[in-house]
């Protein structure tokens, strides 16, 4: 048995009162989680009415390497004495707190202070699902994340894009004015339910493929995973709306192609996230803002207007993300623009052979938008409109892709191989 330790002028480091509980799993619940705030070497004192602890004690103590020091009988009351004998897991932060902002708001982006503000550039394989900042005790398994390294996944506009996503929800039900859709000329409201088809199938992929990367990330990056969740409620909505107007004027879904689905199939097959943000949210995102720039421009109602510029918002936080990543990326490591012509290049070798660059469809839906009807020189107009935009297309894409970090021939040439879907 091991023998007393003298503890004259010794102040244990932190004191439990736990009263006439008998020995048993409510008592050592409390001792082991007292010892759990403590550091190895220091000194718990529990202060006990039950006489028999004493021994119980030294057998929890063996049990858990702990180390009891000594009992003193303080009259109405005992004092047990333990020290902590094993490396501590690590001690909570306590006594921080955050200042508000201006009007008394708590944002996610102030948030990283003490513990829970040590991102880590490499996560730890062994935390699973322990918040970032909480002391996670030895033993967790291996959840098996595949992306634990930050600069895969972050950007550092990713929390003032979050703050935004937040103020910027909108109701696909409430917020559309559905009752101020007039009746429009049969070739017209055709044409808005074509472009609503295609739109709404493109946003199918846009809400896919973040989804089947969330899984992936490790949680002590837990800020990507809340910023790509509302770009997944985003990408919903968007499919709510997209469908509601082609419903709502009594045409109905219409075409869809194969070259859009072999598209959207390549982008969803992609399997490195470093790839994906860039081929999604730079090229494909950032293309389709365009576009639904150009069906916000002819819109023939107020209804697919505000449908369109809703929607636009949500979109150009998601390509604000996708270039904040992958320019970050570049920027730590400029080798890696080989990563993009790569990804570039194979979904290109995966779209050759199609028998037709263009859906057909859509071409004359966007036409017929253009210019204001099936007439033939409405059409003629629609088709010189259609044709500016795909010039503005290819400068804007350009544009973005020399804001990563890509030089003027490079950007040229993965923006002319760019899909002609247009996502």
């Amino acid at each position: 048995m091991e023998e007393p330790v003298e503890l004259i002028g010794v102040t244990p480091d932190r004191s439990i009162v736990v009263g006439d509980l008998p020995s048993g799993s409510q008592l050592f619940l409390l001792v082991k989680n007292a010892m759990d705030h403590l550091e190895k070497g220091q000194i718990l004192e529990i202060l006990s009415t039950n006489v028999f602890l004493k021994d119980d004690l030294r057998g929890w103590c063996k049990l858990h390497k702990a180390l009891f020091l000594n009992a003193f009988d303080g009259g109405d009351h005992f004092r047990y004495f333990v020290q902590k004998n094993k490396e501590s897991d690590g001690r909570p932060d306590w006594g921080q707190r955050i200042p508000l902002r201006n009007g008394a708001r708590f944002d996610t982006r102030d948030w990283f202070q003490g513990r829970l503000g040590n991102v880590l550039d490499q996560a730890p394989a062994y935390f699973g699902f322990v918040p970032r900042g909480a002391v996670a005790e030895a033993g967790v398994p291996d959840f098996g994340f595949e992306l634990n390294k930050k600069d895969e996944v972050w950007s550092d506009n990713l929390l003032d894009l979050y703050e935004q996503s937040k103020e910027n929800q909108w109701n696909a039900s409430t917020d559309i004015p559905w009752d101020e859709l007039p009746e429009l000329p049969e070739d017209l409201e055709w044409a808005v339910c074509q472009a609503m088809t295609f739109l709404a199938e493109n946003e199918y992929s846009a809400l896919y493929i973040p989804a089947k990367f969330m899984s992936r990330i490790n949680p002590h990056y837990i800020e990507v995973c809340m910023y790509l969740s509302t770009l997944i409620l985003d990408e919903a909505r968007h499919i709510e709306a997209f469908v509601k107007r082609a419903m709502a004027g009594g045409g109905g879904l219409q075409f869809s192609s194969v070259l859009t689905e072999r598209s959207l199939n390549s982008l969803f097959i992609q399997e490195d996230y470093f790839k994906s943000s860039f081929l999604l949210h730079v090229l494909g995102e950032g293309t389709f803002l365009d576009l639904l720039t150009y069906i916000e421009e002819y819109a023939p109602d107020p209804v697919t207007r505000k449908v369109v510029t809703l929607a636009k918002i949500d979109e150009g936080r998601h390509v604000a993300y996708g270039i904040g990543h992958v320019r970050q990326m570049l920027n730590k490591n400029p080798k890696m623009i080989h990563a993009l012509i790569e990804a570039a290049d194979e979904r290109n070798e995966y779209l050759e052979g199609m028998g037709t660059n263009e859906n057909s469809h859509l071409m004359e839906a966007l036409a017929i938008l253009g210019g204001g009807g099936r007439q033939p020189e409405q059409l003629r107009i629609g088709f010189e409109r259609l044709n500016r935009l795909k010039d503005v297309m290819n400068a804007h894409r350009i544009q973005r892709l020399l804001t990563i970090g890509l030089d003027q021939e490079t950007a040229e040439k993965i923006s002319k191989a760019h899909t002609p879907n247009f996502m």
